[in-house]
């Protein structure tokens, strides 16, 4: 299996017509891998930490993350946060970033139509809006994305697979460093380290894009959803530091 999947040229031509049981077992997999990952790696935050605060001498960037997960916990409230981390967060992920890896024109601009979605939150004026009016702007900024990008988009979209792969590799890499932002404020003086921060997110996005392929788009969506699941309930389990 690890061959299959560091084969990333040749996962255009993963099937995904297998038994229920062979997928399910794929995903837990998967999961296994990135956990494991997660567990090896987690020492080498603590040297991440060491070299920003005594060698470099800036803020600690997991102080900050956890100031911005316990601003988002109290922002929302509990529920909510953790059915946005858990599902909401995942779906949304997933179809920015695993669902136009079909290259269609359909599927690449409800992509693109929920990057517009997201984005309505920075027009001016919102940022006094109530939950309710916030979520029927994202839902027309969604609807107009999609009828304009539904014109605009050519009919047949057919890279080569040298362009497949490179939008293959890119959408896992874009998707891991986006969780970038989980640091802010950002502190440009050491951006340089940030990737490091972000090593689990990265691998996960390369999980994700494989079964996206070996199984299926909505199989990716369950692994998303199973990781940040797992994680809630660690942090739950280790005493809740955001509520």
């Amino acid at each position: 299996m690890l061959k299959e999947i560091l084969a990333i040229g040749n996962y255009q031509s993963l099937q995904s017509n297998r038994p229920f049981r062979d997928k399910l077992v794929l995903l837990l997999k998967l999961y296994g891998l990135v956990f494991l990952f997660n567990f090896l790696t987690a020492p080498l935050n603590f040297l991440w930490e060491y070299l920003v605060t005594h060698v470099w001498h800036h803020r600690s960037l997991l102080a900050q993350y956890q100031a911005g997960m316990q601003n988002f916990f109290h922002k929302l409230g509990y529920l909510q946060a953790v059915v946005y981390i858990s599902i909401i967060g995942p779906v949304i992920e997933e179809t920015v970033f695993r669902l136009p890896l079909t290259f269609k024109r359909q599927h690449t601009a409800i992509a693109i139509a929920c990057v517009f979605m997201l984005l309505a939150r920075l027009l001016p004026g919102t940022a006094h809006l109530s939950l309710g009016y916030l979520l029927v702007l994202r839902v027309v900024m969604f609807a107009l994305g999609y009828l304009i990008l539904i014109r605009l988009l050519p009919r047949n979209i057919s890279p080569g697979k040298k362009t497949r792969t490179a939008v293959i590799i890119a959408s896992a890499l874009v998707f891991g460093l986006m969780h970038i932002s989980n640091y802010l404020p950002l502190q440009w003086g050491i951006f340089f380290i940030y990737p490091l921060y972000v090593l689990p997110q990265l691998i996960m996005g390369w999980a994700l894009t494989y079964i996206r392929f070996k199984n299926g788009f909505f199989w990716s969506i369950a692994l998303h959803c199973l990781i940040n699941s797992v994680s809630v309930l660690i942090m739950v389990i280790a005493g809740n530091p955001y509520k």
